[in-house]
């Protein structure tokens, strides 16, 4: 039914007509299309608008002029009444467009949390253990705010939506181009590639992310982590994104993926570092492939004997690369496994 953009079934989609099939692909297509996601606000902006718009009865001598429309005399009496009509109804898109953009500037609506209703740059939205906040970020996507939550909106522009999550748990589904929606946590930041995931911020700074759909990318200083759906990353204060691994790769590499990740170079960790390589499927190449710049040049030779193992590299890649951390040859490898997650 659909070609390479859907911008045609879009006005159906938002009047719901379409078949639930026909809507799930529309949904699945918004996902990465960000032309078709423009086009579809546009069509939300307009509908709202007309909502707006007041429904009034027209007086009875207007349906006699409209007889006697074939006179010339009535067209032209008509004529001032359409431009002033027409005059309202811009007069109402500036008064709108000057509402929610003017003295008080951009903000989120809220709902879920009793007396707050719009939430403005350098705000505080705060829930307890008995209340939870819906929130919708401009034009972009929406959060749902869990229990025992403190975010902050710190920046809401055309190029750049960021918060900071001090504590607490929120789920975020967006819509918008990679890297407009970013979170700031007190152990990293995540950048929102278009998806939908979690983040868990813990009393003591470390955050636990988990993607379901799309990608996100964890920074911290020059560390980018990417993790996809499916996966699973967790972040410490003072040492940023740890090492991302799948929700079914096993427990006892999970665990040991942990301690390497914490732990300092010496013999326990080399120990966990081979249950990792020990425990590691295919799917688990997007662990492996993260822990190159983390490890020791020694450790890092055996991590590449392993994944070369389960993936093997491209002709160009070599192990003494690999140990060397020559980038072309880390970028080259990195494209076979992101093939896991596309």
């Amino acid at each position: 039914m659909f070609g390479k953009h859907v911008t045609r079934y879009l006005s159906a989609y938002h009047h719901q007509e379409l078949s639930a099939g026909e809507r799930l692909r529309i949904e699945t297509h918004l996902r990465t299309c960000s032309k078709c996601r423009t086009v579809h606000e546009e069509i939300r902006f307009g509908a709202r608008l007309a909502s707006l718009l007041p429904v009034l009865e027209a007086p009875r001598s207007a349906w006699s002029e409209v007889h006697e429309s074939r006179h010339v005399s009535v067209r032209r009496r008509w004529i001032p009444q359409v431009a002033l009509a027409s005059l309202a109804i811009l007069t109402a898109l500036l008064l709108l467009f000057t509402r929610s953009n003017g003295p008080d500037g951009p903000s989120w609506e809220v709902k879920g949390v009793r007396g707050t209703q719009r939430l403005r740059p350098g705000e505080v939205l705060q829930t307890d253990s008995s209340s939870q906040a819906e929130i919708k970020m401009a034009n972009i996507g929406q959060l749902t705010i869990d229990h025992n939550t403190r975010i902050r909106l710190l920046v809401t522009q055309s190029d750049q939506h960021r918060i900071a999550l001090d504590r607490g748990k929120l789920e975020a589904i967006t819509w918008a181009p990679p890297r407009l929606f970013i979170v700031e946590t007190p152990s990293a930041t995540a950048v929102d590639l278009g998806c939908k995931y979690t983040l868990k911020v813990e009393a003591d700074g470390s955050s636990m992310l988990h993607v379901t759909l799309g990608l996100v990318a964890l920074e911290r200083g020059l560390r980018e982590t990417i993790v996809p759906a499916g996966a699973f990353c967790r972040t410490r204060p003072g040492a940023g994104p740890g090492t991302p691994f799948f929700e079914d790769s096993s427990a006892e590499l999970q665990s040991a993926l942990d301690k390497v990740d914490s732990l300092a170079e010496g013999p326990e960790r080399t120990r966990q570092l081979e249950i990792v390589l020990r425990e590691s499927h295919v799917r688990d190449a997007l662990s492996l492939w993260h822990l190159f710049p983390r490890l020791d040049p020694q450790s890092r030779g055996l991590t590449y004997d392993r994944l070369a193992q389960l993936l093997p590299p491209p002709p160009e890649v070599t192990h003494d690369g690999i140990v060397a951390l020559d980038p072309k040859m880390l970028d080259a490898w990195k494209k076979v496994v992101s093939q896991l997650w596309q």
